[in-house]
């Protein structure tokens, strides 16, 4: 007779640690989205470095290896949290109606806003490609406003990463910022750009002193204003064919 395999025999009647865990990933609420939300959750709180498997477990009160019946590895994690970011990017702000250049412009700053609602996330971003159909659609959204400015596909491509680079870009000097202000300070103290220029002499910077007469740190979004619409305008002008770019771009 051939032996019955024995089963897992905890000693006290309590169930094997896998049934454990096949129940809590079967459990309600524990889906693929409770575990983004959670994830993304800690990531706000605590950081890109705070987040792990283990903390993602605990986060959800289940055993983390739960997590994985949903999540295959961090990876795909990682995956799912720029699927996220991207997915909260408002593709229902573009008109096509409107000239192309405040189309561009109007998307660019729908991706900013969407990162900087989780800015600690920025460096999964910045790192990450998009790697699902959900987290391509803003990406396909764009590439038709630049295809509707007469780009090649291999410009528009090209110009969509751009674009993105100095969205990205601009959000982790904003990001950055605002995580490590201190307490005491305030923007007005720490970007007074005429009081740091007093500490320079005329003869050694005469540009920074100057300037510092009579300029000052904008801001995040008027920097951020400018330099999109700056981007916009050379992109239409250098690879645009079928569209004039207006001057108010």
């Amino acid at each position: 007779m051939t032996p019955r395999k024995k089963t897992a025999d905890t000693g006290n009647g309590a169930k094997p640690a896998k049934d454990i865990v096949d129940n809590q990933a079967a459990r309600p609420g524990l889906s693929r989205d409770s575990i983004i939300t959670a994830a993304l959750a800690i990531i706000d709180r605590d950081g890109y470095e705070g987040l792990s498997m283990r903390r993602l477990g605990k986060e959800l009160g289940v055993n983390p290896m739960a997590v994985y019946y949903h999540i295959p590895n961090k990876s795909a994690l990682l995956d799912a949290l720029v699927e996220m970011v991207m997915k909260e990017i408002d593709l229902s702000l573009d008109d096509r109606s409107r000239d192309v250049g405040e189309r561009i412009y109007t998307a660019a700053r729908a991706y900013r806003d969407a990162l900087l609602k989780h800015p600690s996330i920025i460096q999964a971003v910045a790192n990450r490609p998009p790697r699902t159909a959900a987290a391509m659609r803003p990406v396909e959204v764009l590439l038709g406003i630049f295809c509707d400015a007469g780009f090649s596909s291999e410009d528009a491509l090209a110009s969509v990463n751009i674009l993105a680079s100095y969205v990205r870009g601009h959000v982790i000097r904003e990001a950055l910022y605002w995580f490590n202000l201190p307490e005491s300070d305030t923007i007005d103290d720490v970007n007074d750009f005429a009081d740091i220029a007093g500490l320079l002499t005329p003869e050694e910077f005469p540009n920074l002193c100057q300037c510092a007469e009579c300029a000052g740190f904008l801001g995040f979004e008027a920097e951020f204003d400018r330099g999109a619409r700056a981007l916009v305008r050379g992109l239409l002008e250098t690879y645009g064919k079928q569209q004039e770019v207006k001057k108010d771009v």
